[in-house]
């Protein structure tokens, strides 16, 4: 998890916002099980909220809102670093924790 934490913190996002936690805890369940990610919205975002005793709807609005921040804070150079290739848009909530969660897989 210090992994997760810390590349976090690299790309800009702190602790202050609850999408913080609750993206690493959706990466975590993605290392964890990587058939999940086949369905975002029925599989991680219930069980985030389920661990954390939130709506699976405000762990999908964190999780974008958290995305979002890490997007102005350290822009396309800081998740072309994390994807591997160079990314021009924002990814989906979707897209990024798949992108995360194989940055930290392959750097852990």
């Amino acid at each position: 998890m210090q992994l997760i934490y810390e590349t976090l913190r690299s790309l800009g996002l702190t602790s202050k916002y609850q999408g913080y936690q609750q993206l690493a805890e959706a990466t975590k369940i993605v290392l964890e099980n990587d058939n999940l990610m086949l369905n975002v919205t029925k599989n991680i975002y219930p069980e985030v909220a389920f661990r954390m005793k939130v709506t699976p709807q405000s762990v999908e609005r964190n999780i974008r809102t958290a995305i979002e921040v890490c997007w102005r804070q350290s822009g396309p150079e800081g998740f072309s670093k994390i994807a591997g290739c160079n990314i021009t848009r924002i990814p989906t909530n979707a897209e990024f924790i798949d992108m995360f969660a194989f940055y930290i897989k392959t750097h852990s």
